[in-house]
């Protein structure tokens, strides 16, 4: 029952005329880091230092960002992300943006999914959702937020936004 109420609200926080920018994950991605190194092997690079990502309107900053491409498809990508906290941002097709922070992120760029972990916390015009975990399916919008041990998930609504769903 908790659940249902949490998966409503967060409804109301994520717009759907606010669908991310519909060709974000067409787009190249960017790496800047302070350092990097590869394992062709493993197909694994990892950046480390002042790291930034960026494929079209989203945007990742970390302390430490590990790449990993799959063998089967090479269009396929796992970004896992490391900082204190590491950041998520990115633009709907409405203009409106989204904000991130998380001390871990994995962002799977073959299914559009972005899982947010310890200290999670996801901002909309102005709202916001607090978690131990934050996992957002950026494509189809839809997004669930879990307590850890001795918390709950927090959400945040601001009076504009309800008005505007009614």
């Amino acid at each position: 029952m908790k659940l249902c109420k949490i998966s409503a609200l967060l409804c109301l926080v994520v717009s759907t005329s606010g669908w991310a920018l519909s060709n974000d994950t067409e787009q190249p991605i960017y790496i800047n880091s302070d350092s990097q190194e590869l394992d062709i092997q493993k197909n694994v690079v990892t950046f480390t230092g002042n790291v930034s990502l960026r494929q079209g309107s989203i945007d990742i900053r970390a302390d430490k960002i590990i790449v990993t491409r799959q063998t089967q498809n090479g269009d396929q990508q796992t970004i896992d992300a490391y900082g204190s906290p590491a950041t998520f941002y990115q633009k709907m097709d409405d203009g409106k943006p989204i904000n991130g922070s998380a001390m871990q992120m994995r962002y799977e760029t073959a299914t559009e999914f972005l899982k947010m972990t310890d200290k999670a916390v996801l901002i909309q015009e102005g709202s916001e959702i607090k978690g131990k975990t934050i996992s957002y399916k950026i494509d189809e919008q839809k997004l669930v937020a879990t307590s850890g041990d001795q918390q709950r998930v927090t959400t945040i609504l601001q009076p504009n936004q309800i008005k505007q769903k009614q």
